[in-house]
């Protein structure tokens, strides 16, 4: 036979409790109500009283017996209604007394699991899949607990799956990737080793007359390829920051100076900007959006560099005048690998976004195709 529920237990209980007071009370008044109707039977006053004529010493004793056999009635019917009263009570202090017993009983029994369970919920919430319940207690509690546990194990083998597809489908971009960004200077490097070993065929005298060239390119690309192994190990190696109070303009300065001389770079600093921030972070944000805005420019377009104070914040603007950005990319831009870029790894500005997030910064980005990009950074001012 199948288990009744929790609340029919109680129920049960309430009822046996509450019907079990009543049927003692009901005893106990009908007992006084015997005992009081013999004692009102000897108070039959008046018609004794009637049958007495006065008259002599003999009469006067009787009513004196009859009084006092009145009065100790009357007495007696007294205790019998204050002892009536007194267990009345009794019974319904019990009843009350074990009622709220049966209640806290219950309350704790269910306030346990209860507890457990919103401790394995917070659990789960935070993404710690494994945590598992006893499953102890009423039926009820055991069922919902077993339930509980079923969940938890769907969600970890779910979550499992889930990490190891996403392992795989980054494993799969970061090949892909690898080897379109690989593939771009091995390209000339093979073209040029083509082009000197046809020469070395053809004309070994004039071999010469293209090696300078040839060697030239051959850096450049060999440079592009470290390059790109520093980009993915600086967004692989983003270390806790290391705070110090810094000057932006002062670093700023410094930054745009072996840039100047090439591009139009318009500079509005703010000289009594004090922040904290980690000054190797600092200098990376900055160098990534400033190279980021130079790419979408060119040699033509200028550059516009502000630093301002906003309330209790620092807040810095790159401006550019390139080609701007579409509508529906400006969402993904600072997304790992993506880029529109002919060339790049597309993790240039996700770099500058997880720089920022670590040292507590904000950044946003304003664009338009063909009027040129904002970058927007927003620091907490240090003006101690």
């Amino acid at each position: 036979m199948k288990d009744i529920g929790m609340r029919a237990r109680i129920i049960i209980l309430f009822l046996i409790v509450s019907i079990g007071g009543l049927v003692v009370l009901n005893m106990v008044f009908q007992r006084n109500n015997q005992n009081s109707q013999k004692i009102l039977d000897t108070m039959e006053l008046s018609a004794q009283m009637r049958d007495l004529e006065f008259k002599g010493e003999k009469d006067l004793k009787t009513a004196e017996n009859i009084m006092k056999n009145h009065d100790a009635a009357k007495a007696r019917l007294s205790m019998a209604l204050t002892s009536s009263r007194i267990i009345s009570s009794v019974v319904l202090l019990f009843i009350i007394l074990l009622s709220t017993g049966i209640f806290i009983v219950v309350i704790l029994r269910i306030s346990k699991p209860l507890t457990e369970l919103k401790n394995a919920t917070e659990q789960i919430r935070k993404g710690n899949f494994s945590v598992h319940l006893p499953e102890t207690g009423i039926s009820d509690m055991k069922e919902l607990k077993a339930s509980f546990n079923l969940m938890s194990r769907e969600l970890e083998t779910i979550q499992t799956r889930l990490l190891l597809a996403e392992k795989e489908m980054i494993w799969k971009d970061l090949s892909r990737i690898l080897a379109h960004e690989i593939k771009n200077p091995l390209t000339p490097i093979q073209l040029v080793a083509q082009r000197l070993e046809e020469r070395m065929e053809s004309d070994p005298q004039k071999v010469c007359d293209i090696l300078p060239e040839s060697i030239s390119i051959i850096s450049q690309e060999i440079e592009n390829l470290r390059l790109l192994a520093q980009d993915f190990s600086n967004y692989a190696k983003v270390s806790q920051p290391t705070k110090e109070e810094l000057l932006p303009a002062t670093l700023i300065g410094e930054i745009v100076k072996s840039y100047s001389q090439d591009y139009k770079i318009e500079l509005d600093l703010a000289d009594d900007m004090n922040i904290l921030f980690d000054k190797t972070h600092f200098y990376q944000i900055i160098t990534n959006i400033l190279q980021n805005a130079i790419d979408a420019t060119g040699d033509e377009g200028q550059i516009r560099i502000k630093l301002y104070g906003e309330r209790s914040y620092v807040v810095l603007s790159i401006e550019d005048e390139g080609k701007g950005i579409h509508s529906e990319d400006l969402s993904r831009i600072f997304e790992p690998y993506f880029s529109r870029k002919s060339k790049g790894t597309g993790l240039g500005l996700a770099l500058v976004k997880k720089l920022c997030d670590a040292n507590g910064a904000v950044i946003r980005v304003k664009s338009k195709p063909g009027q040129g990009s904002t970058f927007t950074l927003i620091i907490e001012g240090n003006n101690q």
